[in-house]
């Protein structure tokens, strides 16, 4: 009983919470006082739904704010005025303009960069954590479990990296860096 009030009590500060942020963020002037009150009280909301009833309590908080959040701005948009400025008519730089090279070779190279080198430089790093964790006193399942986590995640950190950067040798340097960090478990396993 005395966790469903607890429950409660959070879920009401989750709606204060999205409501004073909702007021603080449609006002003229920020108001740095509303937004920590704010964020104060969805932290709280958090904290007493993972005291009351642990992960899904806290979940219970944060699909209480989510949806109060879902509702107001709803209402925002449906409720304001349409705006004067007229839309963009930018390109993305997708497709050359009429007469302009395509650039095949150039976007052949970025692909490989990004879709084959990244893959085979987060391999070894996935490498370097199966070790580090293996040194670390982990059992071999768990560092097998720690290296198949390691591949996607630096495979999506260095796919953006690489992205991000436009200079060739930027990108070959951020490849070879991430690729040398297997070089220690290649030399343990051919000594092995």
């Amino acid at each position: 009983m005395m966790g469903d009030a607890v429950l409660s009590l959070g879920a009401v500060l989750a709606v204060a919470g999205v409501a004073m942020l909702r007021r603080s963020w449609s006002r003229r002037t920020r108001s740095h006082g509303l937004n920590l009150a704010a964020w104060g009280s969805l932290a709280l909301s958090t904290a007493l739904g993972w005291a009351s009833a642990g992960a899904w309590g806290a979940a219970v908080e944060a699909i209480v704010a989510m949806a109060l959040a879902f509702v107001l701005l709803g209402w925002a948009a449906w409720t304001s005025p349409p705006g004067k400025a007229l839309a963009s008519n930018r390109r993305v730089g997708m497709l050359p303009e009429n007469g302009a090279p395509l650039g095949i070779g150039r976007r052949i190279v970025t692909f490989t960069f990004v879709a084959i080198l990244a893959l085979a430089s987060s391999l070894a790093l996935a490498m370097a954590g199966r070790l580090l964790a293996l040194v670390a006193g982990a059992g071999e399942a768990n560092a097998n479990a720690i290296s198949l986590f390691v591949t996607p995640l630096a495979w999506m950190g260095l796919a953006y990296a690489l992205m991000m950067t436009g200079n060739r040798r930027r990108q070959v340097v951020m490849l070879a860096i991430a690729a040398v960090a297997a070089v220690p478990a290649y030399l343990i396993g051919a000594m092995t």
